[in-house]
C-alpha cells in the first residue's frame, strides 16, 4: 500500500514540470494571453490548467506560467475564441479558476503561406508590434507665429 501511494505520489510530480503542448495540425492565427486567479500550487494547478487547455480543440501552443498567473495560448480563431478559452478554464474544477484576458493579437499571413505550430514562425507577424505616432506639430506652429 506505502509502495503504491509513493509511486503515485513520484507519477504526479513527474508529470507537472514546464512543457509547451504544441499541436502542428492546426494553423494558428491568434495569440491571447490570459490572468488566472485561483492558482495555489505550482505543480497541481499549473499542469491541471495545461492540460485542460492544451487538450481544446483549435488550441496550437499553451503555456502557463505559476509566478505570473498567467497562460499565453496560440490557437486558430475560425475553430475556438479567446472567449471560450477562458470559459475553458473558468469550468475546471467547478470554477476554482476565474481567467480575464489580458491581451489578444492577430497574426498577419502572406498569400499562399500557412502558419502552422508555434507563432513563433518567421512569417507570423503580430499586429501589435506595428505603431504609428503622429509628427509633432506643435513646434511647426509655433514657428509660424
Amino acid at each position: 500500500m506505502k509502495i503504491s501511494l509513493l509511486a503515485l505520489l513520484l507519477l504526479l510530480l513527474g508529470s507537472c514540470g514546464e512543457e509547451i503542448i504544441n499541436n502542428d495540425e492546426i494553423l494558428a492565427n491568434t495569440s491571447c494571453s490570459l490572468i488566472v486567479e485561483g492558482m495555489m500550487c505550482e505543480k497541481g494547478c499549473k499542469a491541471t490548467i495545461q492540460q485542460k487547455l492544451s487538450t481544446t480543440n483549435g488550441v496550437v501552443t499553451c503555456a502557463v506560467d505559476f509566478e505570473e498567473k498567467t497562460v499565453v495560448i496560440d490557437f486558430d480563431n475560425n475553430v475556438v475564441s479567446s472567449k471560450e478559452l477562458i470559459k475553458v478554464v473558468d469550468e475546471i474544477a467547478n470554477g476554482i479558476y476565474k481567467a480575464s484576458l489580458l491581451e489578444e493579437s492577430v497574426f498577419i499571413q502572406e498569400a499562399g503561406q500557412g502558419i502552422t505550430g508555434n507563432s513563433t514562425n518567421i512569417d507570423a507577424i503580430s499586429v501589435s508590434d506595428y505603431s504609428f505616432k503622429f509628427p509633432d506639430f506643435s513646434g511647426i506652429f509655433s514657428n509660424l507665429i
